[in-house]
Formats: C-alpha cells, structure tokens, sequence
C-alpha cells in the first residue's frame, strides 16, 4: 500500500473518530460532565488534518506538506493532553508540549529549507514524540478515581503499543529503509484504542451516576434500602474481619402524621430533610445512613461500640433540638425524634439483625414516651431549614 493511501486512511479515521467523539459527547452531555471530550476531538480532527497533508508530500508544496502537516499532527498530542488532564483532574502541560511543537516545526524548517535532511527530521521526529507522549501516560497511570480506572489501564497500553511500534518502525526506515505495512497498521489499532476508550471513561462515569442514583433517597439523599444492602454489607464484612463491633440506630419522627396535617405534605418533606441533616452532621463517613421510608431512617455505625452508639445518638438528639422548620404563613415548629440503638458482636452482626433489634428498642421507646403531646409540633424560632423547590 503506497504512502499517500495508507497517510490518507490515518488521517481519515483521525478526523471520523474525532467527530464521533464529540458527536457522542454533545448527545450525553450532562450538567456535571467536563469538556474533555471536546479537546479530545479538537486533537483527533486536528491530527487528521496534519496526517492528510503529509499524505500529499510531493504533490503540494513541502511547507504545507513537511511543516504544517507535522505541526498540525503534533499538536494530537497537545490538546489530548489537555483532553486527559481535564478528565482524569490532573495539572495540564498543553503549553509546555505546545513550545516543544513550536521548537520541532523550527528544527524542521531548517532541515528541509536551510539544510534538508530527512533522516535528520526522522530521529527528531523519534525522539520529540515520546516526549509529548509520557505526560498523557503519567496522567493515565496517575489518576486515583477507581470508576475509570479500566478505561485508563486501557488508553495506556494503547499508548504504550504506539510508542513501541513507531520506535520498532523508525529504526526499521533507518536501518532498512523500508516501512512494512503492518506498522503502520498499528497506528490504525492506536486511533481507534484510545478514540473507543476515551469513550469508554464517560460510560463508566454514566454508569456509576446511575447506579448511585438507584442507591439514594431523592428527597434527603441518604441511602435507600438498595443503597442499605450494597454500603451496610461492605462495612459489617470490614468490622467483622478486623473482630469490631457493631452498632445501629433505627429512628423515626415522632408525630409525623400531625406535622402533614398541621402544616402540609411540603413542610413534612423538610422536616424528613431537617432529620436527614441532622443525621448527616452526627455520624461518621464510613457509617451508612438510610431513609427507610417515609419517616423511619436507619444508620450502621460500624465499630462502634456501646460507648460511641451513645455519644452519635446525643449528637443527633442536640442536633435535631436546634433544628427548626419553618412551614408557610411564616409559622415554624420543632421536630422530634425517637431512636433504638442497639450493639451486635460477630456472629449476629448483620443488616437483618441489627434492624430487628434496633427496631424493637425503638418502638419500647415510642411506647414509654408521651406520644403526640405538642413536643413535636411546638412553635420555635424561625428556621434554619428552608423549603426548596423540587
């Protein structure tokens, strides 16, 4: 295959699957997503375009040709540097691979206007691309979210068979003079890698936002029972392999029913949301909150033992004493809680037992205490819990 149909080719797969990069990017685009989907399209289009012109050496003017076609080629690795520092949230070194471009296009005029050369051009083109490259990779190998990992693992031996095989080739037109075609096919395996794995980062990215949503409670944003199941069996299995109790609260709102009718379903809602704060502001990170349903709430407070359950129930009590709703018309009231908190040791330390048992020291609770007697529908100060649109 001859030169200018196998450049032609790169060039146009460069370009195609750049523009299904961005394509793909503006159909899923999210309110939280980033734009490095963009700058990785930018590069691929831009690189194409560089790989085009090259394919034309001969036939268009050696300016356009040499100088323009490698600049532009080049700067593939620029903007996908930019592209994958924003994505992994990494510091980005555009303008530095950038100089380097600007540097290797001087170098370049001098050997093919002051004093061609082209094996010159070749060993700066060997030694100046493994440059650009090394930092996307150290971006790759470098980046601490768990959820994207596999589709960097990927990008980075991707990169890494590009790296080798464009050195093997090289040293193959040096010594050899000759470039075999399934080198260059090679480059073909790189554009379509690493364009299918970037992709692949939002995938993952959109399927861990799904799965989170699943996992939480749409009014508070606690867990739901789902969410319970998936979050309360990893950490009882880490407190039963490090011999750690368990401790567990299982709460509802007391009055609930009387906060609806006395106020509407809205301030029901930011009461649900006062509690859930409250919670929140009161438990550790590795404990697992969960909005049951309706009023009820469950927390997992894994290591904790007897001592330390009482201290997070004191907190969450003060907090839900100082917290205030404030309902329409200006009125306000108080909320109230009931909590059972219960302590399993080893073998009964499941999701299961822990809910029994917590729900049963709830409920003596709610029975020894005086019920609806206005304590949770006392007018308070006015809030510190606002209603939201939904």
């Amino acid at each position: 295959m001859d030169r200018l149909t196998l450049l032609s080719m790169q060039g146009g797969l460069l370009a195609f699957m750049g523009i299904v990069v961005y394509l793909a990017w503006r159909t899923q685009r999210r309110p939280y997503s980033d734009n490095g989907p963009a700058w990785f399209s930018v590069a691929y289009v831009i690189g194409g375009i560089g790989l085009l012109l090259e394919a034309y050496r001969g036939i268009i003017p050696n300016f356009f040709a040499i100088i323009l076609g490698n600049f532009l080629f080049l700067m593939i690795y620029v903007f996908m540097e930019r592209a994958i520092a924003i994505t992994t949230r990494r510091r980005s070194y555009m303008y530095w691979l950038l100089g380097l471009d600007l540097a290797l296009m001087a170098s370049y005029f001098y050997f093919t206007y002051a004093r061609p050369d082209v094996i010159a051009r070749t060993i700066e083109a060997v030694i100046i691309m493994p440059v650009m490259q090394i930092p996307i990779w150290v971006h790759l190998e470098r980046c601490p979210e768990k959820t994207i990992r596999p589709a960097l693992r990927a990008m980075s031996l991707v990169l890494l068979l590009h790296m080798a095989m464009n050195f093997v080739r090289v040293i193959g037109v040096l010594l050899l003079h000759t470039a075999d075609a399934w080198f260059t096919w090679t480059g073909v395996i790189t554009i379509a890698g690493m364009a299918v794995s970037f992709m692949w980062v939002d995938a993952l990215r959109v399927r861990e936002e799904l799965e989170r949503r699943a996992m939480t409670d749409h009014l508070t944003g606690l867990l739901n029972r789902r969410g319970l199941e998936e979050f309360g069996a990893r950490e009882l299995s880490r407190a039963r392999r490090h011999h750690l109790p368990c401790s567990a609260m299982a709460l509802d709102l007391n009055c609930f029913k009387q906060i609806n009718d006395t106020y509407g379903h809205g301030a029901g809602d930011d009461a649900l949301r006062a509690v859930a704060g409250a919670i929140r502001a009161s438990t550790r990170i590795t404990d697992v909150a969960t909005r049951i349903g309706g009023d009820e709430f469950f927390v997992i407070l894994p290591g904790s033992d007897e001592h330390g359950a009482a201290e997070i129930c004191d907190r969450l009590r003060a907090a839900i004493r100082a917290a205030r709703v404030e309902a329409t018309g200006g009125r306000s009231f108080s909320i109230a809680l009931s909590i059972g908190c219960v302590t399993l040791r080893e073998e009964k330390m499941t999701i299961e037992d822990l809910f029994q048992e917590s729900d049963a020291k709830l409920y003596l609770e709610k029975g020894a205490s005086r019920g609806c007697d206005g304590q949770a529908v006392r007018p308070g100060p006015r809030l510190l819990v606002r209603r939201t649109a939904e």
